[in-house]
């Protein structure tokens, strides 16, 4: 009988995502964001996602990797994420509801460098982890669309889209590792 783990899963990982959840949250309804449909559906697939991730984490906390990189920690891609959304957001003002966007913009493209590394180290990956990235990387094929709308909306926010633009070059490395997989005669996505 199989057993279900989220080994390999870094936790630094979920814990950037909720918060960048609990962000968007925020920030989502009030901004001219909500103009688009797909606005919409991220709020609502983000919020959803972190719910599952938080009930998984809560239910295999036993299965999970103990020892993550010391510089790869949520209590550093936080507040680097915080600085750089404070100087680089869109707008002019210095308090406004765009800082909350670019921090969420932010806080998830380093958010992916943990569970990267961790992947990296490991030999095998548990089933459940290789489903959870793979949709990560869907999400970016997503996300691209909504950028692709927003530019034809005639919304040009450079930092925030290369905030993106590298948070899906992250997510090439773990297509990277996928395919190195196959090629050494694993499956493409393990079984559960």
């Amino acid at each position: 009988m199989a057993t279900k783990s989220i080994y390999g899963l870094a936790a630094d990982t979920q814990v950037c995502f909720v918060l960048a959840t609990l962000s968007r949250c925020m920030w989502s309804l009030d901004t001219r964001l909500v103009e688009t449909k797909l606005a919409y559906l991220e709020l609502f697939l983000s919020t959803s996602v972190a719910i599952i991730l938080g009930l998984l984490v809560i239910r295999y906390r036993h299965t999970t990797t103990k020892k993550p990189a010391t510089l790869l920690r949520y209590f550093v891609i936080v507040p680097v994420a915080l600085v750089l959304a404070f100087f680089v957001h869109p707008g002019h003002h210095w308090w406004t509801v765009q800082i909350l966007v670019a921090f969420t913009m932010y806080v998830e493209a380093g958010a992916l460098i943990p569970q990267l590394y961790l992947m990296r180290k490991m030999i095998e990956i548990e089933p459940l982890t290789s489903h959870y990235v793979a949709m990560l990387v869907l999400s970016r094929v997503v996300r691209m669309l909504f950028w692709v709308q927003l530019y034809y909306q005639g919304e040009h926010f450079v930092g925030l889209f290369l905030a993106d633009l590298v948070h899906t070059l992250l997510s090439v490395d773990y297509l990277y590792l996928w395919c190195r997989k196959l090629r050494h005669g694993g499956s493409l996505i393990y079984r559960v």
